[in-house]
């Protein structure tokens, strides 16, 4: 691995990550938007940029500029706000245009499933429809619940009965939009970071049966966590993905795993906060223990 695979950039970090980053040997830049606050110092290591901006298309193009001038190969945020996400995922693919075919199929409903569905993996019933009196005759007809996904980012309806058709219907949905069968089963969110290709699981939180109270990360013993992991791996390696974290739900149903959605760069929340205070892991410092063992196998040896 070349030197570029030691250098990362931080997007507002906690003291605890740069620190972190600093003992694993990464050369580290970190930008912040104005008033986020007192900033840790600077360091061996560490540098600190000038302020972006809080308008997310300025500080993406400033996440760009930091990137290609320094030849930095790797781009981090792990905290909660969601407009920063979006400036750091969207700044990831112009750094690496590749990336876009990837998340498309990652995160269109139309696209995911056809993808699984051809590769015969995590096969779940499904079409696209263009028109609403295309969508009312299958939603008619189909047992339900249903499901109904008009995008990424754009929502996802549970149709009940016969009279929530006539209630979506008169909302006036966006089209064209993916109809598919209703998933029943344990849910698990599994989360995931790839780096050169090679996907690794950061952890899995289950959520119910019908994505209701976490349960706890402890419990999910007894559940068939492997096949959920592999099945998730399937998804990213039919995706092309080369790099990132992904948050993938899988449902547990009575035919085995299956995708009901993915996101990339997901907003930490209640499920990564669960997991890291009960495990003690904080993803940021496995995504960095990741880097490192890959950039130098020598670190970290006995880790999975």
């Amino acid at each position: 691995m070349g030197r570029n695979d030691w250098r990362i950039l931080l997007i507002e970090p906690e003291p605890s990550l740069l620190g972190a980053a600093r003992e694993l040997g990464f050369e580290t830049w970190s930008l912040w938007s104005p008033g986020t606050g007192e900033r840790p110092a600077a360091g061996p290591g560490v540098r600190h940029m000038a302020p972006g901006h809080t308008d997310p298309h300025a500080l993406r193009a400033r996440i760009v500029e930091t990137a290609r001038v320094h030849g930095i190969r790797h781009i981090l945020y792990v905290g909660d706000r969601p407009a920063l996400h979006h400036a750091v995922e969207e700044a990831l693919v112009l750094v690496s245009p590749g990336r876009a075919a990837s998340l498309h199929t990652l995160q269109d409903p139309a696209t995911m499933r056809r993808t699984l569905n051809q590769a015969g993996v995590s096969v779940v019933n499904a079409v696209v429809v263009a028109s609403m009196g295309a969508a009312r005759v299958w939603l008619e007809s189909l047992r339900h619940p249903a499901v109904v996904k008009t995008g990424p980012g754009r929502g996802v309806d549970i149709i009940r009965d016969l009279g929530a058709v006539e209630a979506w219907v008169a909302g006036r949905p966006s089209l064209p939009c993916v109809i598919e069968e209703f998933l029943e089963g344990p849910r698990l969110i599994v989360d995931t970071f790839t780096h050169a290709g090679v996907h690794h699981v950061l952890g899995m939180t289950g959520a119910g049966l019908t994505g209701g109270p976490l349960v706890h990360p402890a419990d999910l013993a007894n559940l068939p966590a492997a096949a959920a992991r592999a099945t998730v791996r399937a998804l990213l390696d039919l995706s092309g993905l080369d790099s990132g974290r992904v948050r993938t739900h899988v449902v547990l149903t009575p035919q085995g795993p299956r995708i009901a959605s993915a996101q990339a760069s997901p907003v930490p929340g209640p499920v990564a906060r669960l997991r890291a205070a009960v495990t003690g892991q904080d993803a940021g410092a496995e995504v960095l223990a990741v880097l490192a063992k890959v950039a130098d196998p020598r670190f970290l040896a006995g880790r999975d």
